[in-house]
Order: structure tokens, then sequence, then C-alpha cells
């Protein structure tokens, strides 16, 4: 089996909550530029987080 096909069968159920980290990741090391802010890696998995009610309740007062 090749890598190409290896990845293909290792993404085919993941759900789309993750696909979105691995889609950055890959963005990432396809287009490696060292002024890129590697923070950005993590927003899709944080986004779940930062778009809570909770947490907008928790910085209205700011």
């Amino acid at each position: 089996m090749s890598k190409q096909q290896l990845l293909e069968h290792l993404i085919a159920d993941i759900p789309e909550n993750k696909l979105d980290i691995i889609l950055a990741f890959v963005r990432f090391i396809l287009h490696e530029d060292p002024d890129i802010n590697n923070t950005f890696l993590s927003e899709p998995s944080l986004a779940k987080d930062w778009l809570r009610k909770e947490e907008d309740d928790a910085w209205k007062h700011l």
C-alpha cells in the first residue's frame, strides 16, 4: 500500500471537526514558510471552544 493510499484509508472515517485540523496541517506543510505564525495551526481545534456561548459570556464585560 502506498503512503497516499494509507493516508486516504486512515482519514476515510474521521469526523468533520478532525478533518479541519488535518487540513490546516497539510496546508502548512505544503506551503511551509518561516514567516508563518505556527499558532494558526491550532485555530480549528480551538475554535470549537472560542465559539461557545459560555466563552462569549465570560468576555462580554471587557
